[in-house]
This record gives C-alpha cells, structure tokens and sequence, in this order.
C-alpha cells in the first residue's frame, strides 16, 4: 500500500520525545505561551571569549550589514542600530526561504521573530533568506507563487520553462510584478488589485531582488513600525565571503581557502556522517560553492587547487583567495549552505534560527567544523569558544501553523494591525501553535532518526551532538 505524501512517517509524540532528548532545555517550554519561547529565542548575549577570530569574522559581519543597510536606504543611524543588534544580541533569523514576507512560510515565521524582538525591546531584525532556490519547489509553492483569496497568483508571470531549471538569484533576465491570477485569469480581484498596488514598480535584474525589494514595502504597511528590518540572501552572503578573502587577517582566508588541508578534512568529516545514525542530514553536495550560469546551480568539487564542475559546464575556478573573489564578485560562484553559515554564524559566534531540518544538520555542521579543528593547535582559541556557545542554534521557523492567508489576515486586522496578531498568536501555547508538526512528522529523515534514538543509536550524548 503506497503512503499518501501528506501521510504522518513519525508522531508527533515521538518527534517531541526525540527533541526533549537532544535539547533538553526546551523541555521547560512544553507548555509555556508562545512569547515565552519567542523571548528566549532572542534571549543571547554577546561573545565575551576575547577570541581574535571571532572578532575579526564579527567585525566583516558588522560592515556588511551597514552595508546592505546603507544600499536599502536606511538612515545613518539605523544603520548604527543593525550593527549594533548583531554584535550585543546576535540572533539571525534563517528559517524562510525568499519569499514575498506574506507568503505563509515567511509570514508566520517573521511573526514569531516580532515577538521574541519585542520581549527585549529591540528595533532592529535582522533575517536571512536562503536564494539559491528555484522559482517552483513544489507543485504551486515556492518563491513564484502566492495564494490570494484562494487563488494561485503566479508573481512574476513566467512559464514554466522559465521557472524550473532557474534559481530567483540568477541576473538572467527582467522580473516585475505580474501577479497573474492563474484559477480565475481575468480581471484582478480586490485583493490583487490592493497587492498590486503595494508591490514596486519597475524591473530588476533578478527575482531575488524584486522580492526582497517588495518585502521593503510590505515590511513598511503592514509590520511593527518601532522596528526595522533588514534582510539578508545569498547575494549578500557572497560580498561578506568576498570581504574575508580579501582581508589578510580572517580566518576565512588564511584556513579555509590558503590552508587546503583544512577544508580538506571539513569535507571528510562530513562525508564520515554517512557512516552514522545521522546520514542523510548534512551531505557534500557540493564543495563550499556552487557554480552559476544564468541562475542555474550545479555543484564543484574541490579537485587539488581548483574548484571543477563534473556536468556538462566547463567551470574551473582556482581555489585562491584573489581568483575565488573574482568569480563571488562576477556571480559565477556563489556560497553553499555550509560557508553562508560558517561567516554568518560559527565564525562571528551568532545564534541562527532555523527549521525542522536546520536543528539537526547546523549542529552537525558545527561539530564538523569543531573535528577539523581538532589537529591544528593554531585554532584552539577557536575550538574553545566553539565549545561554550549557548544554544548556537535554535528551532525558530514553522513554529506557527495556521490555515489563514496572511494577506487576507492582514487586511481583516487592519485597524489593530500586527499587534493584534502579535497578541493573538503569543498566548498560545507552543503545542498548540505548531499544529500537527507536519514539518516533522512528515520527514523521513525524522522518521528515521526517531528509530535510531528507540534502537539507542543516538541521543544527546552521540559523539556527533558534542556541539549543538
């Protein structure tokens, strides 16, 4: 009998038995109001290891951030305030992928961020969003699509042949606002028309930037106007990389890229975990990039001193701090999950929100990371603040499951604005908003990973957990 992919793998019982076992904290928060695990979500303070590497990668995250303020247009003093947020509180929102921020995905998810923001009176969100994604991830969803009073909105009125092999990070084309109605083509409704006149005019050179532009002026009508948003992809991601490499005293360059050796045995830690309860959680895809034509991602493997493409494109780039540069600064190369994490987070020492998957794989990246570490006496300083970071990464993305479109919320609320919302969602409890756990108890790899823990093969004491 086949099983129908809505189908539950895993109960949501087991799942939370298995999470009370590998994050024990969160055990407190069983039955604790949603504020309550948003304010200690956001509840970090600032490195205090005196660590030079640390502070080095967190100064290169400091300019960044002022400089993508500073592009978005934010005020002098603003931007002060981001740089400020990231050093003495540093959480980073990387749940959603980039999506339209009322997407459901997105929105219920910044929604949560709010109240964890609030509970410390902060101005500033910082969040990332993940653009190395197609346009479609599945069926009507993904970055390309919206549901508006029911009907699927197709955003920027591309066919599919233009949305299935493309990533919306690809500068391959011109993108603007359609929101073609594709159950009901015709006229727009009210919705749509009111959507329509919210979203900017004009074209952009890639989706990402459209939407991330959109999120600016959705952002503006419609959030918490006491704070102040500033969203992050993986272009961003690129320039930061770009930063340390061309910086002689990161840790970046001088480790990762000069001292081959070093990514070397990243690259087999991680290829180890395939040998393990863990397998199938965090995978080379790639090796640190990923190559980029046109917006089409295909993977490059380290191959002596070069960085080689395996398919049919002839991508060979030196795995030299001047030669990577170029490729980050020409967009022929962009940053795998792993690196955006290592100069967004393990580096800086930031603690990153993430979803069902992201609080199993980022504390394997850690502890990767950590191993690789391990034989060169150069990085013990490293190694050992690695070793007392609190709750580095934190499930913060999915929290809230609720049927409601959030455009249509947004409007019935209107007069109260997010407040209301705010106030509605922050009462409930935890087990409550989160609904089935459908991220969950629908992922075979939880499904898997929940036999491994009733067989005894993994728990909070695995060599592999050493770092979460």
């Amino acid at each position: 009998m086949e099983t129908s992919p809505n189908s539950d793998l895993v109960s949501k019982g087991e799942v939370l038995t298995l999470i009370f076992e590998l994050f024990p904290w969160l055990r407190q928060f069983e039955q604790a109001s949603l504020n309550d695990y948003a304010k200690a979500a956001f509840s970090v303070g600032s490195d205090q290891s005196g660590c030079v590497a640390r502070s080095q990668a967190m100064s290169l995250l400091r300019s960044r951030v002022a400089a993508v303020a500073q592009r978005q247009g934010y005020s002098a003093g603003a931007v002060t305030r981001f740089q400020t947020e990231i050093e003495v509180a540093p959480v980073l929102q990387c749940g959603p992928h980039l999506h339209l921020l009322i997407e459901p995905d997105a929105f219920y998810t910044h929604l949560f961020s709010l109240m964890g923001l609030r509970a410390h009176g902060r101005t500033s969100y910082i969040s990332y969003a993940c653009s190395t994604v197609k346009f479609v991830e599945r069926g009507r969803k993904g970055p390309a699509w919206l549901h508006v009073d029911g009907d699927a909105v197709n955003v920027f009125g591309l066919s599919r042949s233009k949305m299935i092999p493309y990533s919306i990070l690809g500068r391959n084309g011109c993108y603007r606002f359609h929101l073609q109605n594709v159950d009901r083509p015709g006229h727009d409704s009210e919705a749509i028309s009111c959507l329509r006149d919210l979203l900017p005019l004009g074209e952009f050179q890639s989706a990402a930037e459209a939407i991330k532009a959109a999120n600016l002026c959705l952002w503006k009508r419609y959030s918490d106007s006491q704070v102040d948003f500033l969203q992050l992809d993986d272009s961003d991601v690129a320039d930061l990389v770009a930063d340390h490499l061309s910086d002689g005293r990161s840790w970046l360059r001088a480790s990762l890229i000069e001292d081959r050796a070093f990514a070397m045995r990243l690259i087999h830690c991680i290829d180890q975990l395939a040998d393990t309860a863990w397998r199938g959680w965090l995978k080379n895809s790639t090796h640190f990039f990923w190559g980029c034509i046109e917006g089409r991602l295909f993977p490059l493997w380290l191959d002596g001193r070069v960085l080689r493409s395996k398919e049919t494109d002839d991508v060979c780039v030196e795995f030299s701090p001047p030669s990577l540069v170029e490729a980050l600064r020409t967009g022929r190369i962009v940053p795998n999950l792993l690196l955006m994490f290592i100069v967004t987070s393990i580096l800086p020492g930031v603690r990153v929100l993430g979803g069902s998957r992201h609080t199993i794989y980022y504390p394997l990246m850690r502890w990767a990371f950590c191993e690789a570490l391990r034989n060169n006496h150069r990085d013990t300083q490293l190694l050992n603040a690695l070793s007392k970071d609190e709750r580095p990464g934190v499930w913060g993305h999915r929290i809230i499951s609720s049927p409601c479109e959030p455009f249509s919320l947004l409007n019935a609320v209107s007069r109260g604005g997010i407040a209301t919302l705010l106030e509605q969602f922050g009462k409930m409890s935890i087990i409550d908003a989160c609904g089935p756990f459908s991220s969950f108890t629908q992922d075979p790899l939880w499904a898997e990973l929940a036999v491994a823990y009733s067989s005894r093969r993994v728990g909070r004491h695995s060599s592999q957990w050493a770092f979460r």
